[in-house]
């Protein structure tokens, strides 16, 4: 189980930066390829074992100031707010938090909101037409979540097909340096 001092998780408002403006030498080597791939972590995930989503919440909600300048909504604009662990093996490896605006439900991205316990990440990846930004990446201050031994890398972009797109914030926990890595040599 992993528990996360929710009112930081729920934040996420931290400084984030393009991933050609990290110190790559900060990050565990081992980690380095799951920040910066454009790959679906999802299919990365499940070609590793039982992948299992927890919905932690999946609601409308308020956006972080920065969520809301990096999407360009409007103040008090509605977005859904999806929060998720991603599990391989019943073991908590990712945390989640995807920023859905109710513009961007159009189309079969209307579909978003029904998930229930599906990746999003699986279900965005499978349709043409999808963009995405650049990938930008954050160290979370160990507060976030107490019971990691270290400050978490995040990484984040936003995939573009409908609306002002959908914001997907991603936070590593130290369990997935214990998966074998599904991006070849190292």
């Amino acid at each position: 189980m992993t528990l996360m001092n929710s009112s930081a998780a729920q934040q996420f408002d931290y400084r984030w930066s393009p991933v050609d403006q990290i110190n790559k030498v900060k990050v565990p080597k081992n980690l380095w390829p799951w920040l910066i791939t454009e790959d679906s972590l999802t299919a990365k995930l499940k070609s590793l074992g039982t992948l299992t989503v927890d919905v932690l919440e999946d609601t409308w909600g308020t956006p972080t100031a920065r969520e809301r300048k990096r999407l360009k909504l409007r103040p008090r604009e509605a977005a859904r707010i999806r929060t998720v662990l991603l599990k391989v093996d019943n073991e908590a490896v990712i945390y989640a938090r995807s920023i859905i605006p109710a513009r961007s439900l159009k189309g079969h991205w209307r579909q978003v909101k029904h998930l229930k316990d599906k990746p999003l990440g699986g279900y965005l990846f499978q349709h043409k037409g999808l963009s995405r930004s650049c990938i930008e990446v954050t160290q979370l201050p160990k507060r976030m979540f107490p019971n990691q031994p270290s400050a978490l890398w995040a990484r984040r972009s936003v995939f573009h097909q409908f609306g002002p797109g959908i914001l997907v914030n991603e936070a590593f926990f130290d369990e997935i340096n214990q998966l074998k890595t599904p991006f070849g040599l190292l």
